[in-house]
């Protein structure tokens, strides 16, 4: 109908009226990208808050998994300490037999945290979320990006060494399996034992060496773990203010 009406001011030649015409089919336009806009900003708005919704989430089951595995460390410390004692003095008693089993045991176990980061690569990988998001918060959205990939690459290095230069690999490491002597009530079915004797065994420079860098693995995780705990929880904090300004 507006186009009809333009043509016929245009046949009149009434060019005042085909410039009203003009100037409301301007502002039509004009409005209605404006809504869509609006619309738009709205919707992004909705998803981002989900999003920092599911990521607040995300964030504590990750600090969880992180209490987990260091529970498992304070609980395996007596057996670090004795294990050591017991190479140290090359003195084998029963107490200090069973605990290096325990801990050759615990060298094999995944205390690899399986972090989740999918609500995490939700939001980085949305650029109109980031557009959205404050400039302290998009400082401390990087640094947790980037401190959760290194603790995971380097979790998974030092697992791996545990593994392969201290049990895997070494020639005075052995397993038995059920109904072989020294079968333990704790780990019954399976588990890790010295092959030789321990006079043997603590005079041994490649195992010493071994068992000393594998115990710093050990506690290089624990540290790391530690350290990288503190600044989920400040992202947290900072990921919480932020969720209150959307």
């Amino acid at each position: 109908m507006l186009l009809r009406r333009i043509s016929k001011h245009i046949k009149d030649q009434n060019w005042f009226a085909v410039g009203i015409d003009f100037f409301i089919v301007v502002i039509g336009v004009f409005i209605g990208i404006q809504v869509a806009n609006w619309n738009d900003l709205k919707g992004n708005q909705s998803e981002l808050r989900a999003s920092l919704d599911r990521l607040d989430k995300e964030t504590t089951i990750n600090i969880e998994l992180v209490d987990e595995v260091l529970t498992y460390y304070v609980e395996g410390r007596a057996d670090m300490n004795l294990g050591r004692e017991t190479l140290d003095r090359c003195s084998m008693s029963a107490e200090g037999q069973a605990a290096l089993d325990r801990l050759l045991f615990d060298f094999v176990q995944d205390v690899q945290p399986n972090f989740a980061t999918h609500a995490l690569d939700q939001v980085s990988n949305h650029g109109r979320y980031q557009e959205l998001l404050s400039e302290d918060f998009q400082q401390d959205f990087g640094r947790y990006a980037g401190r959760l990939k290194e603790e995971h690459e380097q979790l998974a290095s030092h697992y791996d060494n545990m593994w392969r230069y201290h049990v895997n690999y070494h020639p005075d490491v052995d397993a038995y399996f059920s109904g072989d002597n020294g079968d333990s009530e704790e780990y019954k079915g399976w588990g890790f034992r010295l092959d030789k004797p321990l006079a043997e065994v603590c005079t041994n420079a490649s195992f010493r060496n071994r068992f000393i860098n594998t115990l710093g693995f050990y506690d290089a995780i624990g540290r790391r773990l530690r350290f990288f705990k503190s600044e989920t929880e400040r992202f947290q904090a900072s990921l919480r203010q932020e969720m209150r300004r959307h």
